[in-house]
């Protein structure tokens, strides 16, 4: 059972997690990871409940900007992820804790330097290739770590032409791919039903938190809260690989 502390926590989480993908487009999986795993009862829960916390704000997102989807350039991304989810969904149900734990500190460590040094030197172009590579890595973090952002805001920032295009595409993205790898974690046993119960109150701060966030959006500095954000992921993936 869980008590009120949980509780809390889980709604505070969700709530930043909103945040943050409401505010910069993406990021709900990597906050979300940052805390769940340390109260979670395994890396494999934390994950499944950071989908299905994605699962509900990207829909809820795709829906209202669904105008604005580029259904021609995400679509080889999704296709590469139909391939990529299964593999690794499967491969996070077999790999033992330690093991998980380790690649997840390692997934957190390098893609905050990713994001503090590369990212804005790094421009893929928009091409059906580089699209069918992008989907393919997403839909493994996505898989594994519920972490699939990074390799679609590479591909899409660079195949989108404005700002609303890139969120209503990238939302789209993620609504598929979180809907696709929760119905892969329930074939292989993975959710259950302390994991709806946790996601469903968690769910309550992710909708808060997107409607603060769609209230705050041009007002806040985006690069100062990715900065922080990135910080944090560099530390927590140094304390989960050691």
């Amino acid at each position: 059972m869980m008590d009120l502390l949980h509780g809390l926590f889980l709604i505070l989480i969700g709530l930043g997690a909103g945040f943050v993908q409401r505010v910069s487009g993406f990021g709900l999986g990597i906050f979300a990871m940052l805390f769940l795993p340390h109260f979670m009862p395994s890396h494999t829960t934390a994950a499944a409940i950071s989908s299905l916390f994605s699962c509900v704000t990207s829909s809820y997102n795709a829906v209202i900007y669904r105008k604005n989807i580029k259904y021609k350039i995400v679509l080889p991304m999704i296709c590469a992820a139909l391939i990529s989810i299964p593999i690794a969904v499967r491969f996070s149900a077999v790999v033992s804790a330690n093991i998980f734990k380790i690649l997840l500190g390692a997934v957190l460590l390098i893609l905050s330097l990713y994001f503090i040094f590369f990212n804005k030197n790094i421009r893929l172009k928009p091409t059906i290739l580089n699209g069918i590579m992008a989907g393919a890595l997403g839909g493994t973090l996505g898989g594994l770590f519920s972490t699939g952002g990074p390799p679609a805001v590479l591909y899409l920032n660079s195949a989108t032409n404005d700002s609303i295009t890139y969120f209503a595409t990238i939302q789209f993205y993620f609504c598929f791919t979180n809907l696709y790898a929760t119905v892969m974690r329930v074939t292989n046993g993975i959710i259950n039903v302390d994991i709806l119960m946790y996601s469903a109150i968690g769910m309550i701060g992710c909708l808060i938190g997107d409607f603060v966030g769609k209230i705050v959006f041009g007002k806040l500095d985006s690069n100062t809260l990715k900065f922080v954000i990135y910080i944090g992921m560099s530390i927590s993936g140094i304390l989960m690989f050691f």
